[in-house]
């Protein structure tokens, strides 16, 4: 009989293994051939899954992890040991969390995105499929240099971010980009080779001379009612203003 705690209202398919050592609170969702709390062996801190995440099926989390409330994730993701998932987080199917990294409230991955070690993804963030945080600066080698992404920043498709680079507030990296150099906040980059090409400001709606940045503007779904206060608070914060 497994030593976990399963809480009330919880909905876990009969393929999937729940190992030892894992608390799962109430209301969370496991599909098929799942497996939780994977334990390389050396692992003795429990797997934390807190309440209403759902979890898709062939997805692997290992044991010394924190999911937070109201998560969803994908099909066929890995989860690393030491990650720490806040709330309302989504991470999109096939993504690699190598473990020992953050990722803040309401940030979103699509699919197939690869989080190094030591990365740091703030809140509020948004990454689209085939990015790829590195952390290794002279490969192969022990070193873990991850990345960090403020908060409201967006990393577009194939995008590769290169060791213990840092991507300010509520700035944008254009798709296909090879990022070398830190972004200041609220700036536009891209390209290989990468470069700062001006103020998120300069990016327009569609057909129109409207701002579509910062995109809280003007996209609101699956975000708390008081959105536009609390990208106001952070903002103050980050570029201290």
């Amino acid at each position: 009989m497994t030593k976990s705690i399963i809480g009330k209202n919880c909905n876990i398919a009969n393929t999937a293994k729940i190992y030892d050592n894992v608390l799962i609170e109430d209301n969370v969702t496991i599909g098929d051939f799942c497996v939780i709390g994977a334990n390389n062996g050396k692992l003795n801190k429990k797997l934390i899954i807190k309440k209403n995440t759902i979890i898709n099926s062939h997805s692997i989390i290992y044991l010394a992890c924190e999911i937070g409330e109201n998560n969803i994730i994908g099909h066929n993701v890995l989860i690393r040991e030491e990650t720490f998932l806040g709330k309302n987080v989504q991470i999109g199917s096939y993504c690699d969390l190598e473990g020992f990294c953050f990722i803040d409230d309401y940030s979103k991955l699509h699919s197939c995105v690869h989080v190094g070690q030591q990365s740091k993804i703030m809140s509020y963030v948004y990454i689209f499929p085939y990015v790829v945080l590195t952390n290794d600066p002279i490969p192969p080698s022990d070193i873990r240099k991850g990345v960090v992404l403020e908060p409201f920043s967006i990393i577009c498709t194939r995008t590769t971010l290169l060791p213990g680079i840092k991507i300010g507030f509520s700035s944008f990296i254009g798709a296909n980009s090879l990022v070398n150099k830190d972004v200041d906040p609220e700036m536009i980059g891209s390209g290989n080779p990468f470069r700062v090409k001006g103020n998120i400001s300069n990016i327009k709606i569609p057909n129109s001379n409207d701002n579509a940045y910062p995109w809280i503007d003007r996209f609101k779904k699956d975000y708390p009612n008081d959105i536009k206060e609390i990208f106001q608070q952070l903002r103050k914060k980050y570029l201290k203003s």
